[in-house]
């Protein structure tokens, strides 16, 4: 890697070729830079969960969630993180919720 701006897609990658660890160090030293990075939490709860982190990961999905509580994606991930934590209740109410939020996006689609 060379030492201009590191990115997500870098740490994705990272991740990608195995190498979990520099994704990590990746998703840290931009979560420093940009804390307010919806994006970079997102990445850092997958690659928390993919590697079995699970309450670093739920504590990434819900710093994205702080920054947006209506994000699909980190809503997806949230009930991703508590099946596999075994939190049946929470998991069903992360899910409810992910299927009215892709509800409203498919209506704002189709009146667009």
């Amino acid at each position: 890697m060379n030492n201009s701006e590191e990115t997500i897609e870098d740490a994705i990658l990272a991740f990608t070729m195995g190498e979990t660890r520099e994704a990590l160090d990746i998703l840290d030293k931009l979560i420093k830079k940009d804390p307010d990075s919806i994006d970079v939490w997102r990445a850092l709860a997958e690659v928390r969960l993919s590697n079995g982190e699970l309450d670093e990961a739920e504590e990434a999905c819900n710093k994205a969630l702080e920054l947006n509580p209506d994000d699909l994606t980190s809503v997806v991930s949230l009930a991703r993180i508590l099946v596999n934590k075994g939190d049946k209740e929470g998991a069903e109410a992360a899910s409810a919720k992910a299927r009215v939020l892709g509800w409203k996006e498919e209506l704002a689609d189709e009146n667009e």
